[in-house]
């Protein structure tokens, strides 16, 4: 039986606190137009630093995005 309020929600749809989570692999999408894919190093009220990964998967460096520069951020994970 659902839970009231979840309105046909997946069982394994992800909260904020799991989303966000250390090594979670997300790909962002910002304001100035870049996507970016990695690892969440942290997130915090600031914004989201990752592990950003290439195409490959090999690591590229570290990005901080402050939030008001995310657009969208997916899951891949």
């Amino acid at each position: 039986m659902e839970d009231e309020g979840t309105g046909g929600l997946r069982g394994d749809a992800p909260r904020l606190d799991g989303f966000f989570e250390r090594g979670s692999l997300v790909s962002v999408s910002a304001r100035t137009g870049n996507d970016l894919r990695g690892l969440v190093c942290e997130a915090d009220g600031r914004g989201l630093l990752l592990d950003v990964r290439d195409p490959s998967g090999d690591p590229g460096g570290y990005e901080f995005l402050p939030w008001s520069s995310i657009e969208r951020v997916t899951t891949e994970g």
